[in-house]
């Protein structure tokens, strides 16, 4: 495992040369970039994605492993909290509404693509893209990740960060597939489904913020000599997620409840036109 120190006290020269080249992430994000240009491209007008959306999503995903944000949370909680809020209420969501699957399947050989297609259709995937498993991995993902040693042990061994990462990221894309994916729930389920996160991540955020002890060892470990005890960092971060959290469910329910009034009243012009 890697020893890891406090990095310094955040400061403006610090904070930008904070900036991180990590060659899996940026190679990652790149091929994933160049890849949807190009299958979109090679589709025309019968393309029906939105790049706009999918290259902020991998923008968004670049900010939470690049950034300062990256180094940062190997010090405090609250801005590792921020990494995973990021990715999993900023690249998922982008992500899935961008609907990138038919652009980057057109770049793979034709057989290829079959299969992953064929794969998509299959029972293992539709149930794990299903509802309620998709509602239940996220919720799950949050309370594993904060109440078991993973998290000490992924700020101890980078390929365990790595991982957690990747599950943020995974659980967040099937948290929203049923919201902003190609098959999605009707008007009234996606409020409820939405509606039902809150309350879940209140309490995973009380959970924390009422610890009478810090939760994670290895922050401790750090030597770090700047910034707040580790007790009210900690109380940082799950203040961060309560607010934040709650407030961007929030802001996704008032936009399905408006879309949901939208269609009604086009179904009423329609109604009275014919």
């Amino acid at each position: 495992m890697a020893t890891v120190t406090a990095p310094p006290e955040p400061s403006w020269p610090a904070l930008l040369a904070r900036w991180s080249v990590e060659p899996p992430v940026v190679a990652g994000l790149v091929l994933a970039a160049v890849a949807y240009l190009a299958g979109r491209r090679s589709r025309g007008p019968a393309d029906r994605s939105r790049p706009g959306l999918f290259i902020g999503g991998l923008a968004a995903t670049g900010v939470a492993l690049l950034s300062p944000l990256a180094t940062y949370a190997e010090a405090l909680l609250s801005v590792h909290m921020a990494q995973h809020l990021l990715l999993v209420l900023g690249s998922a969501p982008l992500l899935v509404a961008a609907r990138p699957g038919e652009p980057l399947l057109a770049v793979l050989p034709a057989e290829v693509a079959a299969r992953l297609r064929a794969a998509g259709r299959s029972a293992p995937v539709r149930a794990l893209t299903s509802p309620l498993v998709a509602w239940g991995l996220f919720a799950a993902t949050g309370w594993a990740v904060h109440f078991t040693g993973l998290f000490d042990l992924a700020l101890r061994n980078p390929a365990v960060h790595a991982a957690e990462h990747v599950l943020f990221l995974g659980s967040g894309i099937l948290f929203w597939l049923p919201v902003l994916g190609p098959r999605r729930m009707s008007h009234p389920l996606r409020l409820l489904y939405l509606a039902m996160a809150m309350p879940q991540n209140t309490f995973l955020a009380l959970a924390i913020y009422s610890a009478g002890r810090p939760l994670y060892q290895a922050y401790g470990e750090l030597g770090r000599t700047w910034g707040p005890s580790l007790l009210d960092d900690q109380r940082h971060g799950a203040g961060f997620m309560w607010v934040v959290g709650d407030l961007t469910l929030l802001v996704a329910v008032l936009a399905v409840t408006a879309r949901w009034a939208t269609a009604d009243a086009r179904r009423e012009l329609d109604v009275d036109v014919s």
